[in-house]
């Protein structure tokens, strides 16, 4: 997997000014795989041209830390190097002071952003997520209904108007305007999630399966969405099953060939997506 050096970050009707945007903490204290790999560069430059202030911060959370910013993104988070062990065990990835802390500030404001993946991600995120009252299955999730059969993946899951998966009336899918409608997504993997008041962003039919992902343990538990957002106290709480939307990689297949993986994927609206995410995260 490598970074897309072709990937287009500009933006045609910015949100902010350069630079007078909210300022986004992405949390890189937490081993997180994309943060250490630099996988979230793609991210970081589309926030940017946005007008976003993103910043990687290294800090456990407490109260005196979080007030520092207006969006809180956890993406990839582990208690050990991924490929190190397959299975989150007595590890802790957050403390539960961390989760107070991060819990109270969105409730009194804050805009989180979290990612569970598939096992062990999954695993990791879970307590923070239950804090929350959202679930993710641990191991990966296939739609045999709604996967993309050029592909030809069962977990490579499509979300569109025509299949019904996409939660039309939110104003991250619908957009500020009729250019910015989200229309079709795929997602790459991952867990699926559950969490009854929550709005379900992108729904997963009810052909999805919770399998074994190789490189973590499961199946264990099941949900009914790969996409919940909703709002926490005073502030919003959006979590995706699924990371890589948010990337825009190139991943070399086995044969040589080479497959664009997230906002570089043509024929999708990831890019899009991540902007009115963001935005609807930063509003009131």
């Amino acid at each position: 997997m490598s970074n897309d050096p072709e990937f287009n970050a500009e933006v045609n009707a910015t949100a902010y000014e350069l630079g007078k945007g909210p300022k986004i903490l992405l949390d890189g204290a937490h081993h997180n795989f994309f943060i250490q790999w630099d996988f979230i560069k793609p991210f970081s430059m589309l926030a940017k041209a946005d007008g976003y202030k993103p910043v990687v911060g290294h800090s456990t959370f407490t109260a005196e830390y979080l007030a520092g910013f207006d969006i809180v993104m956890i993406v990839t988070a582990l208690p050990f190097d991924f490929t190190t062990k397959n299975e989150v065990t007595d590890e802790v990835t957050f403390s539960q002071d961390e989760i107070n802390h991060l819990y109270n500030w969105v409730s009194n404001g804050g805009s989180l952003l979290v990612f569970s993946e598939h096992a062990p991600f999954d695993q990791a995120i879970n307590p923070l997520l239950r804090k929350f009252g959202i679930e993710s299955s641990v191991g990966t999730t296939i739609d045999e209904l709604n996967y993309n059969k050029e592909f030809g993946r069962k977990g490579w899951i499509e979300f569109s108007n025509k299949n019904g998966g996409l939660a039309n009336h939110h104003p991250i899918i619908k957009g500020r305007t009729k250019e910015s409608q989200i229309t079709r997504l795929l997602t790459f993997g991952g867990s699926a999630l559950s969490g009854s008041n929550y709005t379900n962003l992108l729904a997963l039919s009810d052909k999805s399966e919770n399998i074994m992902h190789h490189t973590g343990v499961g199946p264990i538990g099941r949900g009914n969405s790969q996409g919940l957002v909703g709002k926490v106290g005073k502030g919003k709480f959006v979590v995706l099953g699924d990371s890589n939307g948010f990337t825009a990689m190139v991943v070399e297949e086995q044969d040589g060939s080479k497959q664009s993986l997230g906002m570089n994927l043509q024929g999708y609206d990831w890019k899009q997506f991540v902007l009115n995410t963001l935005y609807w995260l930063s509003v009131e």
